[in-house]
């Protein structure tokens, strides 16, 4: 009887140990696992901080700057970390399946992608920008072999890191021309068609803005990168899982800021209708 007893308290200690697996892996908890170790979190964060250096930028030549400091805090009021990391998740969860997160985490998870994600965070760090401006500026004496040049063109072009940049800076730019257009009084708001071709006009020279910072800051981010890893590092991002990560986490990434400036629309309406709270109107 005793070890009838002791076979079933068995079965029952792996069912539960099995059902308390499966749980831990299914797709929806790989996904969160997936952006808190990929540095996508990192960069969702960033956002506001981009917002304030563009808005900076802005304000030398807006004729409205009063304005777009209204828009500006409104942004801020509305950016909540916790709730775009859920939008985030929510769309890569329907768009991508287990099997293709389960083969990115093993990814992240293997000793060289860790230390070039390790890498890329610490160089993105506001505190790094003076850093990477001097080792920038002593390439110029010192350039890097043709090898390591070709190499780190090579990984810009095979991460389209400067379509990424492009695309994230376009969204920001048309949610925030879209929000201050909109801020405005009536008689003085643009349609946006002509919101729409301004843009459009800016994409291509910004992409190639873009292509030259990547690759410029890639000589800082990736120095402690050799050769041989690099070459690793991109030979998985040439792949078919690779270049769906890219594509796939690209998106989410501006289907998250149009959500951010939905919201913020949707504020500004309440503010022109005198509901908004914390503003005089």
């Amino acid at each position: 009887m005793k070890s009838v007893k002791l076979v079933l308290q068995l079965a029952f200690c792996l069912l539960f140990l099995s059902a308390g697996t499966g749980a831990a892996q299914s797709h929806q908890e790989m996904v969160y696992h997936y952006i808190e170790i990929s540095g996508i979190k990192t960069m969702l964060s960033s956002f506001p901080e981009q917002i304030d250096t563009m808005a900076a930028q802005t304000r030398m030549t807006s004729r409205d700057p009063e304005t777009g400091d209204r828009v500006l805090e409104i942004m801020r009021e509305t950016f909540d970390i916790q709730r775009f990391e859920q939008e985030l998740a929510g769309y890569i969860l329907a768009n991508s399946d287990k099997e293709l997160i389960a083969r990115l985490l093993k990814w992240l998870e293997s000793p060289l992608a860790k230390k070039v994600t390790h890498e890329e965070v610490r160089a993105s760090a506001p505190s790094e920008q003076a850093n990477m401006v001097r080792y920038i500026t002593d390439l110029e004496e010192l350039p890097p072999t043709r090898e390591r040049i070709e190499l780190i063109q090579k990984l810009e072009e095979t991460t389209r890191m400067s379509d990424l940049m492009t695309q994230i800076f376009m969204e920001i730019t048309k949610g925030m021309m879209e929000s201050i257009n909109l801020a405005l009084p009536e008689m003085r708001r643009e349609s946006l068609d002509t919101i729409y071709t301004e843009i459009g006009r800016m994409q291509p020279a910004m992409k190639d803005a873009f292509r030259q910072q990547m690759i410029l800051s890639s000589f800082y981010t990736y120095r402690n990168i050799s050769n041989r890893e690099l070459t690793r590092y991109i030979h998985f991002y040439a792949s078919e899982t690779g270049q769906k990560e890219i594509q796939v986490t690209g998106n989410a990434l501006g289907y998250v800021l149009r959500q951010w400036f939905s919201e913020v629309s949707r504020n500004l309406i309440l503010l022109h209708k005198g509901k908004a709270k914390g503003f005089e109107i």
